[in-house]
């Protein structure tokens, strides 16, 4: 299969959301999903897939106010100490 964005061929890819579903606030995944397939989706290579995932991130970000801003930032701040302490996921810590 091919990549949408580079066209290389790849024997795995992954589908990509127009629009992620995490930016929706339906209750369940199922849902979530459904609502961002509407907006189409794309077959993407892993690298191809993350750098949207980052330059989506970026652009979203800089669109928000300074208060929106510094919230992200708190939320961000809060679930990165989780994480490192293995808290999240029920996740253990990883060396």
């Amino acid at each position: 299969m091919k990549c949408a964005k580079c066209n290389k061929e790849f024997d795995e890819l992954q589908e990509s959301h127009n629009v992620p579903c995490y930016m929706f606030d339906e209750p369940t995944r199922r849902l979530r999903k459904q609502r961002a397939d509407k907006y189409g989706r794309k077959m993407l290579c892993k690298k191809c897939h993350d750098i949207y995932e980052k330059i989506l991130f970026a652009y979203v970000f800089r669109s928000l106010d300074l208060n929106q801003r510094m919230r992200l930032r708190g939320v961000a701040e809060r679930f990165s100490k989780k994480y490192f302490e293995g808290e999240v996921y029920g996740d253990s810590k990883t060396t």
